[in-house]
């Protein structure tokens, strides 16, 4: 059966003892450690064995050992978790390594004018993965893996540094690969940039590959993980299949890209942990965070599939030395001992398949080779997570790979500005749509090649009811008239549109098509020599042009947005906005399978466990201070949450505490009230058939 650990354990922490030999003395009193960590509930620790550094803390014959630690600290961790029932995870941090650099300079990563990398996160020498380091760390690898009964390895800082690596053997794989040298400054939309961004790519991807294989060849049943398996901004899918968990780090005010990632994890079936510090926003802050934005981060995790993993670290020296604060581990017991009542409702729990939102790693790939607009910040997916999370709606996030072989599972796809889709992306979204399915699409969605040239039209004009005509002379649009279809609580006013990234597309209707939006334009394109009041000028006049369209498509139908809406939304925050992209989904979709009526902090996850559902409701405001990060200090409870779900029920209740909810049913569906959300609530529907 293989190790299946992190599936059936959720209370985790990651031992982050970036202690290096800089203080005249490191100290860690392992046993009081580890049972502070068993009584804070723990269930797997992700122990230091080599920090960023590049001092290690096991008995290593290859590495550096850190100068100042007495003994072997790993083999120490190990005895002592067992005596509380812990697995171990070894911590390593790959790439960062100033004693293996010191002596061997030709391995750092390097620019292209040649210049190394020495201050990596304001600190630390960065290494090559292709360079002989990689033997280097794999000997290490080795070390561990055949001499300290660990559960697994966890791997730090496996990155390929921004216009990296231009180091001698970078260059010379680079060569022996493309038959010409490695380019020092790839112009967008050339070949030569997406050669070079997939040569990036495979340095670590051959690493990692490499490097479980390496372990696997030791002890299959060890378990791999790193920072950012199974992460969207990194989109490495190819390097990720080697992974057997994945991990991301979160940390405030950013509470929502934790749901984010959670959705796009729990999509490829492996189980995945949440990594947050305990510390006040990021690593090395020697302050915990408030206990109530603890408890936030784990409710994000678990209610949406995963698990959490608390950095927490021990003071290396002064008078405080050799231990975590009592008020750090108290933090993190309070936390756990709240996921563990959950975890007989956790265990085994699947997304329950109704939304999908597709989010094409190729696609992906094509906007970052051209000159198109790319941000870094993916503002359509953070939008669109957005705006169905504050719309209660349940989604999963998956990529092409999942779209082509589980796509019938669902009932309705978003696809949000995917500017390239394969052919065979194209044709499982048409026969999912003619079949029955519903489509949302905006903005660029089948618009481009995999070159990233311009089509004549949309791959899915068909489908969707449209041709492309151009895009808008104009850096604003305004959405306006609005059909009463999806005006809803808009006002009645021209509605801002803006991304300054991209502009809205201007398009015709086909027959068979309707019509609920329209643009208009702006009395001018501001400039700074010609402009209305401060920012662009108001609107003024009137188009043709539709901006919201729907279409009936065989016995499915879609629902298109002619511009950047979600990214639009993300950049500035317009409830209007919202309101419309809501509004069109309910005009699409009018008696979905799950309908919760909440405030907008309220965020909704439908998990199944055999013949029960597990709704989780989690009440999360992310708010921001001017100048500086926010924190959870107090949980601010709503009351009378609205819920129905198309199922029958043969009993309702709240977990943990097995409180009764009593419920109705009509016309095949179940209603309930849910008195009082604070930070959570688990609903279970025992009897469930959706």
């Amino acid at each position: 059966m293989g190790n299946d650990l992190y599936r059936r354990t959720f209370r985790r922490g990651l031992f982050d003892f970036h202690a290096g030999e800089a203080v005249p003395e490191v100290e860690l009193n392992v046993a009081e450690y580890v049972a502070a960590a068993a009584r804070a509930g723990m269930q797997t620790i992700t122990f230091m064995t080599k920090d960023a550094f590049g001092n290690s803390y096991f008995g290593t014959k290859i590495g550096h050992k850190n100068a100042r630690v007495k003994g072997d600290m790993l083999a120490e961790a190990i005895q002592e978790a067992r005596k509380h029932g812990i697995d171990i995870i070894a911590y390593y941090n790959v790439g960062l390594n100033s004693h293996v650099a010191a002596a061997n300079p030709d391995y750092r990563q390097r620019t292209a004018d040649q210049k190394p990398i020495t201050e990596a996160f304001g600190y630390y020498d960065l290494l090559c993965m292709n360079s002989p380091y990689r033997d280097h760390v794999y000997a290490q690898f080795r070390e561990i893996a055949e001499n300290y009964p660990v559960s697994g390895f966890f791997f730090d800082i496996t990155y390929v540094w921004s216009n990296c690596c231009h180091c001698e053997y970078c260059s010379s794989l680079y060569k022996s690969k493309y038959g010409q040298p490695i380019p020092q400054s790839p112009a967008p939309g050339t070949p030569e940039l997406k050669r070079w961004q997939s040569f990036q790519r495979d340095i670590r991807y051959q690493f990692l590959r490499d490097a479980a294989a390496c372990i696997k060849g030791i002890n299959p049943d060890l378990l791999i993980g790193w920072n950012h398996a199974g992460d969207p901004r990194f989109g490495q899918v190819e390097a990720d299949r080697h992974a057997d968990y994945f991990t991301s780090e979160f940390h405030p005010p950013h509470y929502a890209y934790g749901s984010l990632l959670a959705r796009w994890k729990r999509s490829f079936r492996k189980p995945f942990e949440l990594m947050m510090p305990s510390e006040m926003g990021s690593w090395g802050e020697w302050t915990v965070a408030p206990a109530a934005t603890l408890r936030t981060t784990a409710a994000i995790a678990v209610a949406n599939g995963g698990s959490i993993s608390y950095g927490h670290v021990a003071y290396p020296s002064g008078f405080l030395k050799g231990r975590v604060p009592d008020a750090v581990m108290e933090a993190i017991g309070e936390s756990n001992e709240w996921v563990r009542s959950l975890e007989p409702w956790l265990e085994g729990a699947e997304s329950v398949p109704i939304v999908a939102v597709l989010y094409s790693i190729a696609g992906k790939r094509v906007l970052e080779a051209s000159a198109l607009p790319s941000p870094g910040d993916d503002p359509h997916l953070q939008g669109l997570h957005r705006i169905l999370t504050e719309g209660h709606i349940h989604f999963d996030i998956i990529d092409e790979e999942a779209l082509l072989s589980q796509l019938s599972r669902y009932r309705l796809l978003i696809l949000p500005d995917q500017a390239y889709l394969s052919d065979e992306a194209e044709t499982c979204i048409r026969d999912f749509v003619r079949a029955g399915g519903r489509l949302v699409a905006s903005n660029r969605t089948s618009l481009y090649d995999a070159d990233g040239t311009r089509k004549s039209d949309f791959g899915l004009a068909d489908v969707l009811g449209i041709g492309f005509t151009e895009v808008s002379r104009y850096s604003v649009s305004y959405v306006y008239p609005i059909d009463a279809a999806i005006a809803g609580s808009i006002p009645d006013m021209p509605i801002l549109l803006k991304d300054t990234a991209q502009k809205t597309l201007r398009i015709e209707a086909r027959e068979g098509a309707t019509v609920l939006a329209k643009f208009t334009d702006p009395a001018l394109e501001a400039k700074t020599f010609r402009h209305v009041y401060h920012q662009h000028a108001h609107p003024a006049f009137p188009t043709p042009f539709p901006a919201v369209v729907s279409h009936s498509y065989g016995s499915g139908a879609s629902l298109y947005f002619a511009g950047p809406i979600e990214s639009a939304f993300w950049r500035t925050g317009s409830p209007w906005l919202r309101t419309l992209y809501l509004n069109g989904l309910n005009e699409l979709d009018p008696d979905p399978l799950v309908k919760v009526e909440a405030p907008i902090s309220v965020e909704v996850s439908v998990m199944r466990q055999s013949s029960r559902l597990v709704v989780h409701l989690t009440n999360v405001r992310e708010d921001k201070a001017a100048g500086s990060k926010t924190f959870i200090e107090e949980i601010a409870p709503v009351t009378n949450i609205r819920v129905s779900v198309k199922t029958s029920a043969e009993r309702v209740y709240i977990a943990p505490d097995n409180t009764e909810l009593p419920f109705e049913k009509e016309e095949g569906r179940i209603r309930f009230v849910v008195a009082e959300v604070g930070l959570h609530a688990a609903v279970v529907i025992e009897g469930a058939d959706l």
